[in-house]
């Protein structure tokens, strides 16, 4: 009894959702690799009583026959999904279903609606559901709507990469005028501040491109295996700078901050080797090694007149220029 229950525990869970199906000679061999010796007439039999309780369907239209889970039907769970479970689904929905590829948030669907379910039961004392209300991501800085991504092109570009596929794209360059085919080599997906970007090299060459998704009009994946770079490590090319528009190398920043704007500075570093001195005039000096980047500067620049740059001498005197422009544009 015990080795009969396993056996359709393991079989269960091996049968996909509609419209996907698997045919019963493939899960005796999928068993049977699990370590179930069985036998198709006995599977047979397992899933049509199975299907008097669970919501399992045979399309018989045609051979071999196939079953699956019936479309929309819960997802089959034990132990249940926790509340804590649910919320981190709820999440992932509601901030990253712009960035997943559209099969993907099929598949993911009934763990969607399991988790809405799960928070909607939880007890109140009006006995209405108030979770929705509790929670809130925010983004920093000002908000731009994210551009279109294609639906076809973000799923063949998640495929590719997965299979490690190349890919011919019809891409319209920022200074192009019209759209250029190029055929790509996937090596990673990077998503930032609602962007979508490709990482990876054109044709047969070797440096690293970062094209966004939404500048693809159309994506074709080619059977043939895609070229990685010797060495190449998404993670070290993350950490190169090149997502935040890298100008230099590493520099000594040394910085005054008013003291009001210096105090986030407290609980967030600019890296691990950050110094805070307060100043004669009662300002913060920053002294921090980072990476000189556009996004540095442009965060510096949103501070206004309440941070003066020291050091370097060439980012002190790019922001004199700065403030020199800013000056003759709002003179009257």
């Amino acid at each position: 009894m015990n080795d009969t229950l396993m056996r359709q525990w393991d079989m269960l869970h091996l049968i996909p959702r509609h419209p996907s199906k698997i045919s019963t000679t493939d899960l005796v061999q999928r068993l049977s690799a699990e370590g179930f010796n069985t036998t198709a007439r006995t599977i047979q039999r397992d899933l049509t009583k199975l299907s008097a309780t669970f919501p399992l369907i045979c399309d018989d239209r045609d051979k071999p026959y196939g079953w699956s889970w019936r479309r929309g039907s819960d997802v089959m769970d034990v132990p249940g999904m926790d509340t804590h479970t649910a919320l981190a689904f709820y999440l992932a929905k509601k901030y990253l279903g712009t960035m997943l590829p559209r099969e993907s948030l099929k598949h993911l669907q009934p763990h969607f609606d399991m988790a809405g379910k799960v928070l909607n039961a939880i007890p109140t004392d009006t006995g209405i559901p108030v979770w929705r209300n509790k929670i809130r991501v925010l983004r920093r800085g000002q908000f731009l709507t994210p551009p279109t991504v294609q639906v076809e092109v973000q799923g063949t570009v998640y495929d590719a990469l997965l299979l490690n596929r190349k890919i011919r794209v019809s891409y319209c360059g920022r200074n192009d005028s019209s759209a250029k085919e190029h055929e790509l080599n996937p090596l990673g997906i990077i998503l930032k501040d609602g962007l979508i970007y490709l990482v990876c090299t054109y044709w047969d060459y070797e440096e690293i491109k970062l094209l966004p998704l939404h500048r693809m009009k159309t994506a074709q994946r080619l059977d043939v295996p895609c070229q990685i770079p010797g060495g190449f490590n998404l993670d070290e090319y993350i950490d190169s700078g090149e997502l935040d528009f890298a100008i230099g190398e590493t520099i000594k920043l040394k910085v005054l901050f008013s003291s009001d704007a210096a105090f986030h500075l407290g609980e967030r570093s600019l890296s691990d080797d950050q110094t805070v001195i307060e100043h004669s005039d009662g300002r913060m000096k920053i002294t921090a090694s980072v990476q000189d980047t556009s996004e540095l500067r442009w965060w510096l620049l949103g501070f206004g007149d309440n941070v003066e740059v020291l050091e370097p001498k060439s980012l002190r005197d790019n922001f004199r220029d700065i403030v020199i422009g800013m000056t003759e544009n709002y003179t009257d």
